[in-house]
């Protein structure tokens, strides 16, 4: 790009290609054109900054991909177009958007070619996890694959709108962690707050266009007396969530109002076991719950269950992984969450998966493992190796990696996915960069020796919840670790015991308090001795006092969530280890069910909130 040029020139020398390449991947579908005004507008914003990249356009490009795959959802929604006929209201104005001749097969556009090298499957970006803790009680679902792991606690950060995810060279600065705070920083536009100021900036990028030859309707697509007279005439119904107990299928979801407070969860009519396990085949459906309670079918089927791993920041995909049966490895499926359909996702051998990439969750974090050590790598949803982002050594007496996290391994992308962080016991966590490479260690005091610390969940956009050992016993810790290398902070004093009980797997900033889970020993009669449930309760001055919730037995609850002054959480309601999904409001005590089973099935097997926060598994301990 020309070292003076204005960004009134940079947008009239690049809007084609951009626009060209993001239809060839988009079609005719007018979030693209969304999704494209939305770069350029956070491109006017960031001039300053992004004019001295050294592939400004490629930046506008993996914006509005970005954009254009968190639209998607909304544009799964039918909408009624409100234009004159023959009109396209919400595209760029004809003399940028190559147009197909009516009748005609459409050939390739401009830009196709190079629109491989950013917007193919292949070129999306991901992250892992890696070693284990054989002395580390911990909870999860390593209980269905026969060893121990945990859930790990859930972040306030949510997730933003940043390229990271799509191209995680750009814009990343290892010397520089810190997403939240960084001025100017590529992921500036966030759910809540994205309408006011995108159509802002985009009135301003209006106004410059007009003296660099550009169209006056480039943000309406039309002229506002037309515009007027024809929304008017088509206004649409309003989009609602169904009311609490209601049942819909997926044509049901209100795409636009997903967000905080929304769960995708997972139920199965199995025979229940009494550690939380669904034994044998059932019937398996999965569900989108509103945060009213209503419920919506995403998919059902027959068989063994697998287990709900993560769900996708754009909403759009959730990653599974299927129970191993005789002589074969744990594999793993991704379901498209608007169409109900399950894929498998092809890992090589000895890859294990822990979730998705942030922000969007276009890719996915695994762990490749050897008896040397583990490598966090990415691999895009098609199974496609991507790139090894950093390595552990393999310590002796460490397991191998299970699936998912616990406070015995754990790789987590970070909130705008410039960055990751991992840890296994044993040693101490890195922060890494998305790039590939390693920022820094992030030490803890008295964390044993060797230092051993896990993380757990993000607490903001620039703070790790680890879990690390207290000195040199068997005892931990919840602390509070800022990625920019300043001290951390203890949230607990040291609990647990070396029966495994009194562990903390998980803390959640909630309403009026932070909560935790902590691993205890009371369990439905015919579970294994031994801690193997979960107990909620809040921190207070750094000790834990339990919290008792009505209709459950008190033996295995974990925090899904917090929205709106109460608590989603995952709670056995009876034996021998039937499991729902219940709305607490901590204030009154007072709950709503969200999703059950009778006493004779397994019931909800997993629960994964919207947004950064992890999945909470009924899996108790086994073996």
């Amino acid at each position: 790009m020309p070292d003076s040029e204005s960004f009134e020139a940079f947008y009239a020398r690049t809007v084609w290609n951009v626009t060209s390449q993001l239809h060839a991947l988009a079609g005719e579908d007018n979030a693209a054109d969304h999704a494209i005004r939305e770069a350029y507008a956070q491109a006017y914003q960031q001039w300053h900054e992004i004019a001295g990249y050294p592939d400004t356009e490629g930046w506008v490009l993996a914006v509005a991909r970005a954009a254009y795959q968190r639209r998607r959802p909304e544009a799964a929604a039918p909408v009624e177009d409100p234009a004159r006929p023959g009109h396209d209201p919400l595209s760029m104005p004809g003399m940028f958007r190559p147009r197909v001749v009516p009748d005609q097969p459409a050939g390739p556009r401009a830009g196709d070619g190079a629109a491989g090298s950013w917007f193919t499957p292949a070129s999306r970006s991901s992250g892992a996890a890696a070693g284990g803790a054989g002395t580390s009680p911990a909870r999860g679902i390593s209980g269905v694959f026969g060893g121990r792991s945990g859930t790990p606690g859930n972040g306030a950060a949510t997730a933003t709108t940043q390229l990271a995810d799509e191209h995680p060279a750009v814009g990343a600065q290892p010397g520089q962690p810190g997403e939240s705070a960084r001025p100017g920083r590529l992921d500036g536009f966030s759910f809540g707050g994205r309408r006011r100021t995108v159509g802002a900036i985009a009135l301003v990028i209006v106004v410059a266009l007009a003296a660099a030859g550009g169209v006056a309707y480039l943000v309406t697509g039309r002229h506002p007396a037309a515009s007027h007279g024809a929304a008017a005439a088509h206004r649409k119904p309003a989009v609602q969530m169904l009311a609490a107990g209601r049942t819909g299928t997926r044509s049901a979801i209100p795409w636009t109002l997903l967000g905080a407070g929304w769960t995708l969860a997972e139920i199965s009519t199995a025979a229940p076991g009494p550690d939380g396990t669904a034994t044998g085949s059932g019937t398996v459906t999965i569900y989108l719950v509103d945060p009213q309670g209503g419920r919506y079918q995403v998919q059902t089927s027959s068989g063994l269950a697998p287990i709900l791993l993560a769900w996708s920041g754009n909403a759009q995909n959730a990653l599974f992984a299927v129970p191993p049966s005789a002589g074969t490895d744990v594999t793993y499926d991704v379901l498209s969450v608007q169409t109900g359909t399950m894929s498998p996702l092809p890992l090589p051998p000895g890859v294990t998966a822990v979730g998705f990439t942030r922000p969007d969750g276009l890719n996915i974090l695994a762990v490749s493992q050897t008896t040397a050590g583990f490598k966090l790598e990415r691999f895009n949803l098609q199974g496609a190796y991507q790139a090894t982002i950093g390595s552990l050594p393999r310590r002796p007496g460490m397991p191998g990696w299970q699936p998912g996290c616990d406070v015995s391994s754990c790789a987590l992308s970070s909130p705008g996915g410039l960055f990751a962080v991992w840890g296994a016991a044993g040693d101490e966590m890195q922060l890494l960069s998305n790039a590939g490479g390693l920022i820094r260690r992030l030490a803890v005091p008295d964390s044993g020796s060797p230092p051993s610390c896990v993380p757990l969940s993000w607490w903001n956009g620039d703070t790790v919840a680890a879990y690390c050992f207290a000195g040199d016993s068997v005892v931990g810790r919840i602390w509070l670790v800022p990625i920019t290398g300043a001290t951390p902070t203890a949230l607990t004093g040291p609990a647990g015991s070396i029966t495994g009980a009194g562990v903390v797997t998980g803390t959640w900033p909630g309403p009026g308090a932070v909560y935790a889970t902590q691993t205890d020993a009371q369990q439905c009669p015919g579970a294994a001795s031994g801690p193997g449930g979960l107990a909620l309760a809040t921190i207070s001055g750094g000790t834990l006092q339990p919290v008792s919730i009505r209709g459950t037995t008190s033996n295995d609850t974990s925090v899904v969530s917090a929205s709106d002054g109460r608590l989603l959480v995952l709670a056995e309601t009876s034996c021998p280890g039937t499991s729902s999904l219940l709305w607490l409001n901590p204030a009154t005590g007072a709950t709503q069910t969200v999703l059950s089973a009778p006493a004779g099935e397994a019931g909800v097997l997993a629960a994964a909130p919207f947004g950064m926060g992890p999945t909470a598994l009924s899996v108790g301990l086994a073996g």
